[in-house]
């Protein structure tokens, strides 16, 4: 009997091993043809943030010291590791030797100094926050392959913007930042990154794989990327066969949705953004000061409904100020479930009773004020449906609508608002310390709602400290359960995009987006089935 149980195992250990030697590996080879509505303006990544196209192209054309993964990690990149020193003020970057440009050129630590001094740059005119941290920093060349970067103040999300991309100081060197925004090189990118840049058109821009992609050459030969005036021309081009995939920055209408969606030759998938959208609320107005009345609104609020009936399900709930889906979000938030009845009671409670009127009222004040947004289709839409719903009990709110850009200026920064809705982006690292600090109320800075919360300023202050990820990551649950039970805004939801991929291509793994040229982060390890 053992014998004839050793001969089983040793078939069985034979047998899987066959198996596994006989499975399918991705085959390199073969293009893959997506469209984008847009046109690509400067191919370089520290001009890219203001176009769309321009962000997807540098995502596969650049490389930076570091990378995002899907859950906004910070991975090594063209640094293979790197120290911080005990003040946390000093990063040691140790670059990867071997690593080529496009052109074939070594990739050294001259070129991250040349980068991270044009972002310096007094005529840079690319991304202001970005000049703003670069230019607070001093970077040395230690050797070929170190660079120590010391900042003014620790500042942990330092690393997550390490990521921009770096630029070949062999081409550019020479030239300031000014001459840079219109350089020739823009249309003509030379990158460290998966994709060389073989021929740029109007209508397309046709990449090549890097054989000496340093973190592995793709399995795609070619990716070839179609310009499109606008997304209902996408949306044709897609139909008629003229893509094998297409990405929708903005909602589809609901029947096109549904067509993708029905169609066997399509995945389609949701991305959310990393951008939600928020109801402020005025923690300094007689109205939201008590917490039980700014809990009252979120229980009469139903996100779910209003993600269904007025966002055609392209969104998914926001819990909290961090985005889901990131390393530092705490996923035990799912908490202010539609409940009228908890939020009559919490208005009880607060001392807003019901007047004979049908209307809240405490101390001789009705609880009647003015819901601000910004004059967008689907955000008006959003506010007035909250307004409805809050009056269900007893709360009376009016939907003012002014222009986006008078509304951040004249409204929201001076703070003169009771309740608003609007839009904000945490960018690449989640530290809510610039919307939620108490030091960030005063002077048009970004804790437009008043919050004051001293156990949340002390985890704030040492989160962006912080350079372990796992303490941070502990840090921003503290300070993401001190939130909920204040509530001194509700996060309502995050848009979410239409990506499209023809089944064909495996591979394919999209987290959450700080920007569309965020799909292509794992891009090397995507195959076209049968190549």
């Amino acid at each position: 009997m053992a014998l004839v149980a050793g001969i089983a195992i040793m078939a069985l250990l034979w047998y899987t091993a066959s198996r596994s030697s006989d499975a399918v590996h991705p085959q390199s080879g073969g293009t893959y043809v997506e469209g984008a509505a847009g046109a690509p303006s400067r191919i370089n990544p520290i001009f890219s943030s203001f176009n769309a196209v321009d962000s997807d192209l540098t995502a596969l054309i650049f490389s930076g010291l570091t990378r995002l993964g899907l859950d906004s990690e910070v991975l090594p990149d063209l640094a293979e590791s790197w120290e911080v020193s005990t003040d946390r003020l000093t990063y040691t970057f140790h670059l990867r030797g071997g690593v080529s440009w496009h052109d074939g050129e070594p990739f050294t630590a001259d070129d991250v100094i040349f980068t991270i001094e044009a972002l310096q740059d007094a005529d840079y005119r690319g991304e202001p926050s970005l000049a703003d941290l670069f230019r607070s920093l001093s970077a040395v060349k230690v050797d070929d392959l170190t660079v120590e970067v010391t900042l003014a103040q620790p500042f942990a999300p330092f690393l997550a913007y390490a990521s921009v991309g770096i630029l070949p100081a062999h081409l550019l060197s020479g030239l300031s930042a000014g001459d840079l925004y219109n350089a020739p090189f823009n249309q003509r990118p030379v990158g460290t990154g998966p994709f060389r840049l073989a021929d740029l058109t109007p209508e397309r821009a046709l990449l090549e794989s890097y054989s000496a992609y340093h973190l592995g050459e793709p399995y795609l030969r070619r990716l070839e990327l179609r310009f499109y005036a606008d997304e209902s021309r996408l949306l044709r081009a897609l139909r008629e066969g003229e893509l094998r995939g297409a990405f929708f920055r903005s909602p589809l209408n609901t029947a096109d949705r549904l067509d993708l969606e029905n169609e066997v030759q399509w995945q389609v998938l949701k991305p959310p953004s990393s951008a939600y959208t928020i109801l402020y609320l005025n923690n300094d107005s007689s109205f939201f000061a008590d917490k039980r009345v700014r809990q009252a609104l979120a229980y009469a609020t139903d996100r779910d409904e209003i993600i269904a009936k007025f966002l055609d399900d392209q969104a998914v709930r926001a819990d909290s100020p961090i985005p889901a889906g990131t390393w530092a979000y705490y996923p035990a938030l799912d908490r202010y479930r539609f409940d009228p009845t908890q939020a009559a009671s919490l208005l009880d409670e607060a001392g807003w009773l019901l007047n004979p009127t049908g209307v809240r009222e405490k101390d001789g004040q009705e609880m009647r004020f003015t819901l601000v947004t910004n004059e967008e289709g689907a955000r008006i839409a959003v506010a007035e449906e909250m307004a409805r719903s809050w009056s269900q009990v007893g709360v009376q709110a009016t939907v003012h609508t002014q222009r986006a850009t008078n509304l951040l200026r004249d409204t929201l920064m001076p703070r003169k608002f009771e309740a608003a809705l609007y839009g904000f982006d945490s960018g690449l690292d989640p530290d809510p310390y610039p919307t939620w600090h108490s030091t960030q109320i005063e002077g048009g800075r970004g804790n437009l709602a008043g919050f004051v919360n001293a156990h949340a300023d002390s985890v704030l202050e040492e989160a962006r400290q912080e350079s372990d990820p796992q303490r941070r990551a502990a840090l921003y649950r503290e300070f993401q359960e001190a939130f909920a039970q204040e509530l001194p805004s509700l996060p309502l939801f995050h848009r979410t995009f239409i990506y499209v991929v023809d089944k064909r291509l495996q591979g394919v793994e999209v987290g959450v987006l700080f920007d569309s040229g965020s799909r292509f982060s794992l891009v090397r390890q995507w195959h076209l089935e049968g190549k």
